[in-house]
């Protein structure tokens, strides 16, 4: 799927748990809060249909045959796939529990759960998704603009965001002061910056600072 499609998808909330009676429930619950579910009976199954480039969170269930939770949540980063886990469990413990936050859930919820807790963490769950997925899509468009400067204008540019006055940058280029201040604004026009701290923070996000 294109970026630009999976940006106008719905949102999933993708169910692992290997308790049919339990996968029923939470797909019910969550359907009728108005999101769309899908279910799976094990990391595996997920992870074969898993489409990371689809908006939406996982419920995951801690104790899996096979790969349990945590180290599906452990996959899932080493593959550098990112979505926002809720992991529910009869058998948690604190460690256990601390160890799954620190690796980025959003929460640890024992059954029974609170249904209403549930859904206002796979509410947040999303909104961190959608969040996320739109500093992907700023980043990646600012790249897309990057790219399409000159080598000269990338050499004016880092050397703007530096703090270099446009004599300096003259001197440094030997170039004229005119046609640096021509590169400059060509730089701002392309980079669609507004403003020379909006123009250094663009930088930052292009990696441009790390240019020395």
């Amino acid at each position: 799927m294109s970026p630009e499609a999976a940006a106008g998808a719905a949102a999933t909330v993708f169910v692992v748990d290997d308790d049919h009676a339990v996968r029923d429930a939470l797909s019910a619950l969550l359907r009728v809060a108005g999101w769309r579910v899908r279910c799976f009976g094990s990391s595996s199954d997920f992870l074969e249909s898993f489409d990371p480039d689809l908006p939406g969170c996982l419920v995951l269930d801690l104790m899996l045959p096979g790969l349990d939770g945590l180290a599906l949540q452990q996959e899932l980063a080493e593959r550098e796939l990112e979505i926002p886990i809720i992991f529910v469990t009869g058998h948690g413990d604190v460690p256990t529990s601390v160890r799954a936050i620190k690796a980025g859930a959003v929460d640890f919820l024992e059954k029974p759960f609170d249904q209403d807790l549930l859904c206002r963490r796979v509410a947040e769950a999303l909104a961190l998704d959608e969040a996320r997925r739109g500093q992907r899509r700023r980043a990646s468009e600012l790249q897309r603009r990057y790219q399409q400067l000159t080598p000269r204008e990338r050499e004016v540019m880092t050397l703007v965001v530096r703090g270099e006055s446009n004599k300096r940058i003259a001197a440094l280029m030997a170039l004229s002061h005119r046609t640096v201040e021509i590169h400059r604004s060509r730089v701002m026009e392309k980079m669609g910056a507004r403003s020379l701290p909006e123009l250094v923070a663009m930088a930052v996000s292009c990696g441009v600072h790390a240019l020395e």
